[in-house]
């Protein structure tokens, strides 16, 4: 059986922050920790966060997405 599973490429910082999340929530495998994190963000979505967390939430992610562009 062939291996289906699509490789998702991130910054190194965000692997690393990827990391420490599976270990603080003991997940045990990243693809749990990312459908953990998706999860999440659907429940927040439809709960219908306010615009200003949402602003925050993509500012968190592009000053750690660029950690290792520096």
């Amino acid at each position: 059986m062939s291996d289906t599973r699509k490789n998702v490429k991130v910054a190194p910082f965000v692997k690393s922050e990827l990391q420490a999340v599976l270990k603080d929530i003991d997940l045990k495998t990243e693809s749990l920790a990312i459908a953990y994190l998706v999860s999440m963000y659907k429940d927040q979505k439809n709960k219908r966060i306010l615009l200003s967390d949402h602003q925050a939430y993509l500012k968190a992610a592009e000053v750690m997405n660029n950690q290792g562009s520096l």
